[in-house]
């Protein structure tokens, strides 16, 4: 690895919407905030979808690293999410993506396919914010479900996409392993 011990921020918003169901609520979304999401993506049988895991071990078995937990909200398939919540949770981000700079880099476990009740582009939303914060020379990753709404914002804003390669999806895990590499290269 070729920064020593790189301090890593981990963030994301995973939900794929469908304009006519009904509305995503916070009770749908698993939550993991701060330490809790390494710890989570380190346990025997974690709770969140294959990428953190994925990341957090392939950046484990290379070398040292901090991660810097941010937040990271999943839920299943579902209706546009809730807007104040995604604002809530893009502000838990950026508060405490604030407080850990300087990171070296950023991974955000993302799905790319979501809408809120007042925003057709919030993957979008989130990556511009998380660029914003970082700047523009810190390596910034993302993966994404193979079907994701790419838009010019998500471009703009991420260094590398990682996109799952399978349906159904079995290569979560891969993923998040190809993203961790990305990040190191990058380094």
């Amino acid at each position: 690895m070729p920064k020593a011990n790189p301090r890593i921020a981990i963030c994301g918003f995973s939900i794929e919407c469908n304009r006519f169901a009904p509305v995503a609520t916070r009770a749908h979304f698993a939550y993991f905030a701060g330490d809790e999401i390494a710890a989570e993506a380190r346990a025997p049988a974690p709770r969140m979808l294959g990428e953190i895991p994925g990341f957090v071990a392939d950046m484990d078995a290379a070398g040292p690293w901090q991660p810097v937990g941010l937040a990271f909200a999943a839920a299943e398939p579902n209706g546009p999410a809730d807007h104040q919540f995604f604002t809530e949770l893009l502000a838990d981000i950026a508060t405490l993506l604030e407080a850990a700079l300087p990171v070296d880099a950023v991974y955000i476990c993302e799905h790319g396919a979501g809408i809120t009740t007042e925003d057709d582009d919030p993957d979008g939303e989130m990556f511009a914010m998380v660029r914003r914060l970082v700047g523009p020379d810190v390596p910034v990753a993302a993966t994404l479900d193979l079907h994701a709404n790419v838009s010019d914002r998500m471009v703009s804003s991420v260094d590398a996409f990682i996109g799952y390669r399978t349906n159904p999806h079995m290569d979560m895990r891969e993923r998040g392993i190809e993203a961790a590499q990305a990040i190191r290269e990058m380094l």
